[in-house]
C-alpha cells in the first residue's frame, strides 16, 4: 500500500470512528506517520482530502460493479448483478457511509466528480429497469423512482445491518435482488 492510500485507508477509520467534524488533520498526519506538513504535501485541504477517498473509494470498489453491469445485456440479470454486488459492497464495511454523508461538504467541483461517478450506477439500474418494461418482463413504472428505491434499499444497510455476522452479506444481497425484482418484474 502507497502513502496515498494509507492516508486514505487512516482517514476514512478516523472520520467512521470519531465523526468528520472532529477528526483534526493533525490525528490523520499522527496516525500515517507523517507531519502535519508532510501530510499537506498529499492534500490541500480537510475537504481534498475528503474528496480523494471519496474518489479512491469509488474507483476501487463501486465503478468495478457499475464496469460489470454495464456489459450485462439481459436487464435482469443486469440489475441482479448490481443490487447483490453493491449490497455486499455495503455490508463489507460500514466506514464508506461517511463518504455519502458527507458528500455534501464537498466543494462543488469536487461535488459535481464524485457525483458523475455514482450517476453511472443510478443510469445502470434506471437502464435496467426500463430495458425490462420495452422488452415486456417489467412493469410500467417509473424508472427514476425505482431507480432510486434500489439504492435507497442498499444504501440503507449501513443503519442496521449487523457487522459482526458478515457472513449473512450474501444471504441480505440475494434476498434484495429478489425483493426489488418481484417487485418491478410482471408476474
Amino acid at each position: 500500500m502507497n502513502t496515498r492510500e494509507r492516508i486514505y485507508e487512516k482517514a476514512l477509520a478516523l472520520f467512521t470512528d470519531r465523526g468528520y467534524d472532529v477528526t483534526p488533520m493533525s490525528l490523520v498526519a499522527k496516525e500515517v506517520g507523517l507531519t502535519k506538513a508532510g501530510l499537506y504535501y498529499y492534500v490541500c485541504s480537510k475537504e481534498h482530502l475528503l474528496f480523494l477517498i471519496h474518489e479512491y473509494y469509488l474507483k476501487k470498489d463501486f465503478i468495478p460493479i457499475v464496469e460489470e453491469a454495464e456489459r450485462i445485456s439481459d436487464p435482469e440479470d443486469r440489475l441482479t448483478y448490481f443490487i447483490e454486488s453493491y449490497t455486499r459492497l455495503l455490508a463489507r464495511d460500514p466506514a464508506p457511509r461517511v463518504l455519502i454523508h458527507e458528500a455534501n461538504r464537498l466543494a462543488p467541483e469536487h461535488y459535481r466528480i464524485i457525483r458523475q461517478i455514482w450517476k453511472r450506477g443510478f443510469d445502470a439500474i434506471r437502464d435496467g429497469i426500463s430495458d425490462l418494461a420495452i422488452s415486456g418482463k417489467g412493469k410500467k413504472l417509473n424508472k427514476t423512482f425505482a431507480a432510486f428505491a434500489a439504492i435507497g434499499m442498499c444504501s440503507w444497510v449501513f443503519y442496521w445491518f449487523d457487522y459482526f455476522r458478515r457472513e449473512s452479506a450474501e444471504e441480505l444481497s440475494k434476498n434484495f435482488a429478489e425483493i426489488f425484482l418481484k417487485g418491478i418484474l410482471k408476474h
